[in-house]
């Protein structure tokens, strides 16, 4: 399951243009209000929830949301990252960390960073584009990218063009106003295009003691949200193809893009098994449908992959020591109290 983390969406809903409050707005995605960028840094919005949340933010005419975004927040919203962006020793340097660590802020998207002849770049997104919160959320990306820069080189920093694979919307004033540059809708992919001069700008915070320290904790974080983000991959993948059984190894690998080989490695490597997934994966679906007591043992037995409801029985029980039955009495007399 990609999600988002709760520093952007809590930046969002300061400068949203609906005429719900911020306060609901996030209680529209199951976050309350206050706490530090240390507590927002731990939570999370599921991508979809998100795409909602943008499109729930701002009214139809508003096309400057992902640019008040951007120049409302800090790098300090985005706690160790923040940090480990601005203490880089150049701009070029800020982008190299973005590209490997921005999993720690959101893994509905990537970063792809391409040098060219001359010495500039191009920072490449990559994420779907299918409704307008998607749409918003690219813009809001590469904005967010482009304040970064600036508040790490303590000067405007201005790209020598950004380009959208979403429509031109409505109104584009807001977009070149932001960005300084030519702005291309339209276009095969999601990019923020630097020159040389620009990315060799050194970062004003820029030391070398503090990066070396920041960047073992990000190592140690990335490899964290790396494994959990795998691990509820895998599961997610098991749980929705549970109605057909349990499907192999072989068909999860590939609906991640990986062999399967690579899979069962990388879940090693984390000290999880397939095998141990699907169980629980199972298990949780189980105790899910038994809670809603609209479906059948049959159904329930089916939609968790099994091919009868006797062996679903024995399984279960095995699982948790309770039957079906008794499980499904026990969370009614739970959610009656």
């Amino acid at each position: 399951m990609s999600t988002v983390r709760s520093s952007v969406v809590r930046v969002i809903a300061r400068v949203a243009s609906a005429p719900e409050t911020p306060e609901a707005l996030l209680r529209s995605v199951g976050l309350g209000v206050g706490g530090t960028p240390l507590d927002a840094s731990k939570e999370s919005v599921e991508a979809e929830a998100y795409y909602a949340f943008l499109e729930r933010a701002t009214l139809p005419d508003d096309h400057g949301l992902p640019y008040r975004y951007a120049e409302t927040l800090h790098p300090d919203d985005f706690s160790a990252l923040g940090l480990g962006l601005k203490t880089a020793e150049t701009l070029r340097d800020s982008l190299r960390r973005l590209v490997r660590y921005v999993l720690l802020l959101s893994d509905t998207l990537e970063y792809t960073l391409e040098s060219a002849p001359d010495g500039g770049a191009t920072l490449g997104l990559i994420r779907p584009h299918h409704r307008r919160g998607a749409a918003l959320a690219n813009e809001c990306a590469l904005a967010a990218v482009t304040s970064v820069l600036r508040e790490a080189a303590g000067k405007r920093v201005t790209p020598t063009a950004v380009s959208f694979c979403h429509d031109r919307p409505d109104s584009i004033a807001e977009a070149h106003a932001f960005f300084g540059c030519p702005v291309r809708y339209g276009a095969h992919r999601n990019a923020l295009e630097l020159d040389a001069r620009t990315l060799a700008t050194p970062a004003t915070l820029a030391d070398q003691g503090l990066s070396t320290f920041l960047l073992a904790h990000l190592e140690e974080l990335r490899s964290e949200q790396a494994e959990r983000s795998l691990v509820e991959s895998v599961h997610a993948t098991i749980t929705d193809l549970l109605p057909d059984g349990v499907p192999k190894r072989s068909v999860i690998a590939r609906r991640l893009g990986m062999s399967e080989r690579t899979l069962h490695r990388r879940l090693a490597e984390h000290g999880e098994s397939y095998q141990s997934i699907a169980v629980l994966a199972r298990r949780e679906a189980a105790e899910a449908l038994l809670a809603d007591d609209r479906h059948s043992l049959a159904e329930v037995a089916f939609l968790t992959g099994f091919g009868d409801q006797s062996s679903f029985q024995r399984a279960f029980k095995t699982w948790t020591g309770q039957t079906p039955l008794t499980f499904r009495e026990a969370a009614g007399e739970a959610g009656a109290g």
